[in-house]
């Protein structure tokens, strides 16, 4: 805290209170729906000082304005409030409208000290922090309970091709009383390019791209959800850097804003990513990637159970160049090629065999 004099050399101070700590301290994505509830009259905040820590902006007033700064804090996007402090200490000893308490006092004023003071009291509200869950002083604090229930979104496993910008849409089997959620996600092999919105509203708004392969993602809703398992929730749009399936380039997790999902009842549960893996009916011969290639390329192929398969690759004249006797897994199977291995350049031609299947393809080696 502080302790001033209001006026050099008088015998008037002003005590005020302070405390240094993250913004995002506290401050999630069910205080997002706590606000947005607010906002549109559906459940008001029961306080003073939960008003205060909703007012984000410092305009004294409880606006979507709020919301924007706030949601910026939960995705990493900022780590300060350009207008606000990150607690903010309104004194004990003042009349407060429960509705409305702006302006507020936040100074007590004291004339000629001549005793131990004991009635210099404040009330410390965390700014974004409308449930409770980091200060301990706001009146009546809501206790951040939590449950069992997971809202498991799904993606379904496919491969993608190097440089290759596809859409992957999400779908959850139980987003049923939902009212939002939260997480973190990292892509491996790939870059986040945009995202599309399905049965949630979902925009850039939403979205924090961190770096290229790292993004966070918060959502609050007015009102609790129920989404059949079969309706896009939205779709993820990205960029291939490489070969790469589904299953290895995505990954929710907590490293930056913390997976967590909302029930109505405001307990909080957790997120999962699941990859559906839809099964490989006939067996299917890729095009090799990079193609064409300078240093090596890998040539990718699906079998619909494990079998001995054959991988060839020969010259424009027909002239065998490499041969491979493989004990091909159930699924996707990957074949690398350097050209020290195949010693050539130009065109070649490569041929997989297994069983009565055969298919060939063309790859190109430059200079």
């Amino acid at each position: 805290g502080t302790f001033e004099r209001t006026v050099p050399n008088s015998l008037d101070y002003e005590v005020s209170a302070s405390k240094v700590g993250k913004y995002d301290e506290g401050v999630s994505t069910l205080d997002l729906v706590m606000i947005q509830r607010h906002i549109l009259g559906i459940q008001a905040l029961d306080s003073p000082y939960k008003l205060i820590a909703a007012d984000a902006t410092n305009d004294g007033k409880i606006t979507a304005g709020d919301l924007t700064e706030l949601r910026k804090l939960i995705l990493g996007v900022t780590n300060a409030l350009p207008s606000n402090a990150s607690w903010r200490f309104p004194i004990v000893d003042q009349t407060m409208d429960a509705s409305n308490p702006f302006p507020f006092m936040e100074k007590i004023t004291i004339s000629g000290i001549e005793s131990d003071m004991t009635n210099v009291n404040f009330v410390a509200a965390k700014i974004g922090d409308v449930n409770g869950n980091a200060s301990t002083n706001i009146d009546n604090p809501t206790v951040e309970a939590r449950s069992n229930r997971t809202v498991a979104m799904a993606v379904s496993e496919k491969s993608v091709a190097a440089g290759d910008v596809v859409e992957i849409p999400v779908t959850a089997a139980n987003f049923s009383d939902v009212m939002g959620f939260q997480y973190t996600m990292n892509l491996t092999g790939a870059s986040f390019v945009d995202v599309k919105a399905g049965a949630l509203d979902i925009n850039a708004s939403n979205v924090g791209a961190i770096a290229n392969d790292v993004i966070t993602m918060s959502y609050a809703a007015a009102n609790s959800m129920d989404i059949a398992k079969d309706e896009v929730l939205f779709t993820l749009v990205v960029k291939a850097e490489r070969a790469v399936n589904v299953s290895e380039m995505l990954a929710v997790n907590s490293t930056i804003t913390t997976a967590e999902s909302y029930g109505s009842d405001l307990t909080v549960g957790k997120v999962a990513l699941e990859v559906r893996t839809a099964p490989v009916t006939a067996i299917e011969l890729m095009q090799n990637e990079p193609n064409p290639f300078k240093g090596q390329t890998s040539v990718n192929f699906l079998m619909p159970e494990a079998a001995a398969a054959t991988l060839s690759v020969y010259d424009v004249t027909g002239k065998e160049i490499s041969v491979r006797n493989i004990s091909a897994n159930k699924g996707l199977n990957s074949e690398t090629f350097t050209r020290e291995q195949l010693g050539a350049s130009g065109v070649l031609y490569y041929t997989l065999k297994s069983g009565d299947f055969t298919a060939t393809k063309k790859m190109i080696i430059i200079e």
